[in-house]
């Protein structure tokens, strides 16, 4: 009986030295909370009721989803998200819940896949993609949220497949596509997001097979030309 009511005295003190508030409603010291059915949901420390040190955050199962570690107290913290089977699957920095300058993020075999900048929590600058080999795949321009300014994309030998320009998150603009020799396979124009004027393709060998003219999105015309 001694021993029973030992553990259940040193477990609320535990407890109550983790869930602690000073007087002024201020949280203190070690915090974790709980799922209703009893698994952890996070746990971390407080110091004058901000974040500092290393948070740990769990799914419903028990499984670490991601983590932050606050190296000043309610300061900008270094983030860890994971995986379902556990390996990482992003990184980089949170201001509060914004992310903020430049994230990774990586596949389940573990290479890169991607990398994207932030600005008080919005996309801004670039954002690469990559192949598994990590040669770059494709590369936009983002300004607060809204993709603005060149779009261009790669094949595996680092030659340009195709190169747009969006203005306020719409295609506007020269835009040309390529075959994988490099030499040009379309070329034409956007207008808001809408093929506009005269597209022109081309075959491998550098001769127009067909032009298409349009308007604001509606083909007008098609003149096809054969290669001899």
């Amino acid at each position: 009986m001694r021993l029973v009511i030992l553990t259940v005295l040193i477990c609320t003190t535990f407890l109550s030295a983790q869930n602690h508030a000073d007087e002024n409603g201020l949280k203190q010291g070690l915090w974790s909370k709980d799922y209703p059915w009893g698994s952890p949901r996070y746990e971390g420390a407080f110091e004058d009721g901000k974040e500092i040190g290393l948070f740990k955050f769990y799914d419903q199962n028990g499984k670490i989803v991601s983590q932050r570690n606050y190296e000043i107290a309610g300061g900008i913290a270094t983030a860890v998200m994971y995986l379902p089977k556990g390996g990482v699957e992003a990184l980089g920095k949170l201001d509060g819940k914004n992310k903020i300058g430049e994230w990774k993020y990586f596949s389940t075999k573990g290479y890169l896949v991607s990398t994207e900048n932030y600005n008080k929590g919005l996309k801004d600058g670039l954002e690469k993609v990559f192949y598994s080999d990590s040669t770059t795949a494709e590369v936009t321009n983002w300004i607060k949220g809204v993709k603005n300014g060149s779009w261009v994309k790669y094949n595996t030998n680092a030659k340009v497949l195709q190169k747009s320009n969006y203005v306020s998150g719409q295609l506007h603009g020269q835009s040309t596509s390529n075959h994988p020799s490099g030499k040009t396979k379309t070329a034409g124009s956007y207008k808001k997001g809408l093929k506009n004027g005269k597209w022109f393709y081309f075959a491998e060998s550098g001769v127009q097979v067909k032009m298409e003219i349009y308007e604001f999105g509606d083909l007008i015309e098609t003149k096809t030309k054969f290669e001899e």
